[in-house]
C-alpha cells in the first residue's frame, strides 16, 4: 500500500482519556456528517454528542474546520485501503472481463453506498479549499491505477484505441456518475441493481470502443 502525504496531521494526545475523547469526538462527527447536520452543528452539540466537554474539543481540535478535514482524511485513506485490498490483480486472475466489469463496478457502488453526507462535504470542501481538491484527486488516481492493473489481465480485449489510457480513464467516468448519483439521490431513477447493472454496460462499451 502506498503512503500518501496526509492531508492534516493526526493529533496524539499524551494521556488515553484524551485519545478516547478525540475518538469520540471523530465518532460524533462521522455521524453528523451521515445524518447530513455537520454545517449546522456547533461545537457545543459536537461535545455534547461525544458526552465530551467544548473545552475539551478546542483543547484536541482547535476548532471545527479541523474535526472535517480528520474526517475527510479518513474517509479517504479508507476508501484507498479497501481499493488496495480488493483491487489486487491475482484475486481476479481467471474471471472474464465481463465479470471484471460487474465485480468492480459493483464494489464502487457498494462503497459509496449510506455516504452521501460525507461525499457532500468533501466536495463542498474541496471547492474552497485546493489541498482538499488535490487530495481527491490522489485518491481518484490511486483507484485509475488499481482499476488499470486489474484490467492488465484483459488488455489485448481492450478494443478502444488507447487500451492502457482507457483503462485507467474509465474508473473517472465511473466515480463521476456515482458522485452524482450519491449527492443527488438519484441517477436517471434507476435502483441500486440497475445502477450497476447500466455502469457495467458503460464501463465495457467504452472499453470496446475503437
Amino acid at each position: 500500500m502506498e503512503v500518501f502525504k496526509p492531508l492534516i496531521s493526526v493529533p496524539m494526545p499524551a494521556q488515553a482519556r484524551s485519545q478516547q475523547a478525540l475518538d469520540r469526538f471523530l465518532a460524533a462527527g462521522e455521524a453528523l456528517l451521515a445524518a447530513n447536520r455537520f454545517e449546522e452543528a456547533g461545537v457545543a452539540e459536537i461535545a455534547r454528542e461525544a458526552n465530551s466537554s467544548v473545552g475539551t474539543f478546542y483543547r484536541l481540535l482547535e476548532d471545527k474546520e479541523r474535526l472535517l478535514l480528520l474526517l475527510l482524511q479518513r474517509f479517504l485513506m479508507n476508501v484507498e485501503q479497501i481499493v488496495d485490498e480488493e483491487f489486487d490483480p491475482e484475486a481476479w486472475a481467471g474471471k472474464s472481463l465481463d465479470d471484471v466489469a460487474h465485480g468492480l463496478v459493483g464494489f464502487l457502488v457498494q462503497l459509496y453506498k449510506g455516504r452521501r453526507g460525507v461525499l457532500r462535504a468533501l466536495i463542498l470542501q474541496a471547492s474552497r479549499d485546493t489541498k482538499v481538491r488535490d487530495r481527491i484527486h490522489v485518491t481518484n488516481d490511486f483507484v485509475s491505477r488499481k482499476t488499470s492493473a486489474v484490467l492488465r489481465l484483459h488488455r489485448e480485449e481492450i478494443r478502444h484505441a488507447k487500451p492502457d489510457k482507457a483503462a485507467r480513464f474509465i474508473s473517472h467516468v465511473i466515480l463521476g456518475a456515482l458522485n452524482q448519483h450519491t449527492i443527488t439521490g438519484a441517477l436517471g431513477n434507476v435502483s441500486q441493481r440497475e445502477l450497476c447493472d447500466e455502469l457495467s454496460r458503460v464501463f465495457l462499451s467504452y472499453l470496446a470502443m475503437k
